[in-house]
């Protein structure tokens, strides 16, 4: 392993938006276990600080290859796209879409049936980040980068909503 590898090359996967997520998790148990720092206890302080390296720079790699949207930035990343943090989706319609589903989740707790109504709003939640990753991949095989990246933006949105969603739930069993 060197230090100098893309996130894909160190766990030997191709680069693209598809990744084998148990070949990921296989290979990830893999590269712990030969670059975990207590391996390498015993040895000079160069080989240690290097063991630190390669481990942090697997557990990075590893949650970016885990999460579809970091993945996507990263893809990008790779292909010379950067996308400033504070930068979001210019479509018009899909903000107006995000309002109300916005609005939607916090009219959840008053529904007759706050269940049904969020497992409606995640379903529908889920049905849109699909098609962005979608979008996204068939995008960047395109190499239409500015469409690959106009679909990263909306996946965070879309990623933002989801995981409020879920806490929402959270907060409703407690």
């Amino acid at each position: 392993m060197e230090l100098q590898q893309n996130h894909f090359e160190i766990f030997g996967l191709p680069v693209s938006y598809e990744v084998d997520r148990k070949a990921l998790a296989a290979r990830y148990r893999e590269l712990q276990q030969e670059f975990h720092p207590d391996r390498f206890a015993a040895k000079s302080e160069r080989e240690q600080r290097l063991s630190m390296q390669y481990a942090a720079q697997i557990n990075e790699a590893n949650n970016t290859l885990k999460d579809p949207v970091a993945r996507a930035a990263y893809l990008l990343k790779l292909a010379g796209v950067e996308i400033n943090p504070e930068q979001t989706t210019a479509d018009g319609e899909f903000l107006m879409q995000q309002m109300i589903l916005r609005e939607r989740l916090e009219e959840v707790r008053d529904a007759a049936d706050p269940e049904s109504e969020l497992d409606a709003l995640n379903s529908e939640s889920a049905d849109l980040f699909n098609t962005q990753q979608r979008i996204f991949a068939d995008a960047l095989t395109a190499n239409a980068l500015d469409e690959a990246k106009s679909a990263l933006l909306k996946l965070q949105f879309l990623a933002k909503l989801q995981r409020q969603i879920e806490q929402l739930e959270e907060d409703l069993l407690d």
